[in-house]
């Protein structure tokens, strides 16, 4: 639940990041990387059996 929890904050912070004009080019780009890696994990962890990639 941790893990479920914390990538959810990484996906809600990088969007809140790409909104950010005001401090360049990099800041956006830093959190649309973030909001990537947050959904990407969202998914492992929500469909995954508790986070271990079982066959």
């Amino acid at each position: 639940m941790k893990n479920l929890l914390a990538s959810g904050f990484l996906f809600v912070g990088g969007s809140i990041l790409m909104t950010v004009t005001e401090m360049g080019k990099v800041v956006p780009l830093l959190g649309a990387a973030c909001s990537i890696i947050g959904v990407g994990l969202l998914v492992f962890f929500v469909f995954s059996n508790d986070g271990k990639y079982d066959n």
